[in-house]
């Protein structure tokens, strides 16, 4: 009767949002005909971590103390990991060409290859479209998650760490959602038990039992968690929404995501991996690795909320404004907000940390403070205001190719090929090119996104040239 009521959800139309709220907990359903399986999941309560007398805690990695996590309403998640399938659909619809990066695979040694994709990880030699999908950093999952939202309209996200970790106990209290021994893992998770030990000798412990998969399985070859949810720990590691914190202390009680302003040095990952060490095959041990960072063993799951429709940002046919104002940001905000009709979508009082105000030459101590808006009333474009706290902006009244001035007008431009944009510009009567394209970094930093390069338009407007791969 249960496989009975998820066939006819999977054929039938995609529920509205006011049903989807009333869906029981363990219902599958999907957002198209070839999108990825979604199971509802529950609201509940649950100690996230490992308790402090617990044989196995890794103190090291902040599992204790543990903190009480409230998740107050029901949510999807993916019912299975992203598949190769799945991945090259997106890379095929999206046009999606991934940064250049070396991804990790093992080669007599675990070595950064820069032939390793998705489509050749290593391991498994020649993976089938129902493998998970390996080589793909927590960038690559943002530019798929923004696809597949756009693709459905509904506005998919990957897991919190508070909810990753709900939904692999799915109720239960062990290390792992079968129980406390890594020697029974065989039936439940993929991970680096005697199959692995026979092709892959690594220098650390493994499981006493016999998978017959000696590196990533197909997904949903093991028993599910007791939420109908399959891989929670082993196969690939998962990305996570959440920073790297090292700690619950401060971890929001709701199950939000984790993450603040300013640089995000690493991003969690949790579950473990086909060829981790038991020790870390458990379901409260958090990975840490920079967001564009790629390897074979790291893929990830989606997630939605159940009545969250998607809405995408108005980008004005490409087009991204950005005005530079004095110091006082409540004035630029109540002119956007209160007489245009505009609605805060992002408050940053302390954009790219001491990068942007580097960059942006202020005195020591002030900060970069950055609005984004978006139209509520109105139909113009996305605004976004950059201002300073600390100092006004009078500082940067000078020569346009220095710095653009305080109330002027940039235009910034996304492209998809910035090389072949910048080589026809060249040649354009009355365009000058201020600075040629060069990296794009994340916020402080972080990591590469993109490119980006400026140029005057014949009016003596500074236009800002950008190919930014996450999109």
């Amino acid at each position: 009767m249960k496989k009975l009521m998820v066939l006819s959800l999977l054929l039938a139309a995609a529920p509205t949002a006011a049903q989807e709220v009333n869906l029981k907990s363990g219902t599958v359903l999907k957002d198209c005909p070839t999108c990825p399986e979604l199971v509802v999941v529950p609201a509940g309560e649950f100690m996230i971590g490992t308790a402090a007398d617990a044989a196995d805690v890794d103190v090291s990695r902040g599992e204790t103390p543990q903190a009480k996590i409230k998740i107050g309403k029901g949510f999807l998640l993916g019912r299975y990991e992203i598949t190769l399938g799945q991945y090259r659909e997106f890379v095929r619809e999206a046009g999606y060409q991934a940064p250049k990066k070396a991804c990790r695979v093992w080669d007599n040694e675990f070595v950064d290859k820069d032939d390793a994709t998705p489509e050749n990880p290593y391991q498994p030699q020649r993976p089938e479209p129902n493998h998970p999908v390996g080589c793909v950093s927590w960038n690559d999952a943002q530019a798929f998650i923004a696809w597949l939202s756009k693709k459905t309209g509904k506005a998919y996200r990957l897991p919190s760490t508070s909810e990753w970790e709900y939904a692999a106990r799915a109720g239960t209290t062990t290390a792992r959602f079968w129980g406390d021994s890594p020697d029974q893992a065989c039936d439940y998770a993929n991970t680096y038990d005697i199959s692995s030990k026979e092709k892959y000798p690594f220098p650390w412990t493994f499981s006493a039992c016999k998978d017959g998969y000696p590196e990533q399985a197909p997904v949903g070859k093991f028993k599910p968690n007791n939420f109908g949810l399959y891989d929670m720990v082993g196969n690939v590691w998962e990305w996570t929404a959440d920073c790297y914190a090292g700690s619950h202390q401060g971890r929001p009680r709701d199950g939000r995501p984790w993450v603040w302003q300013g640089t995000c040095e690493n991003r969690e990952t949790r579950g473990g991996a086909w060829m981790s060490a038991p020790e870390r095959n458990r379901i409260a041990w958090p990975g840490r690795d920079p967001a564009e960072r790629r390897l074979n063993y790291f893929g990830f799951r989606i997630a939605r909320d159940l009545d969250a429709a998607y809405t995408p940002a108005y980008d004005g046919a490409q087009v991204r404004r950005v005005t530079l104002f004095t110091g006082d940001m409540d004035k630029a905000k109540r002119f956007w907000v209160d007489a245009l009709g505009y609605k805060v979508r992002l408050d940053n009082p302390a954009f790219g940390g001491e990068e942007t105000a580097k960059s942006l030459k202020l005195d020591k101590g002030a900060r970069a403070h950055f609005v984004v808006l978006e139209p509520g009333k109105t139909d113009g474009p996305l605004i976004g205001l950059l201002g300073a706290t600390g100092q006004t902006l009078a500082k940067l009244d000078r020569s346009v190719d220095e710095a653009p001035k305080a109330g002027d007008f940039i235009v910034v431009v996304k492209v998809k090929d910035i090389a072949r944009t910048f080589a026809k510009l060249k040649d354009m009567p009355g365009v000058r090119i201020v600075t040629q394209p060069s990296a794009l970094t994340g916020t402080g930093g972080t990591s590469t996104v993109g490119a980006e390069g400026t140029v005057l338009s014949p009016d003596g407007g500074r236009v800002i040239i950008q190919q930014v791969e996450s999109e």
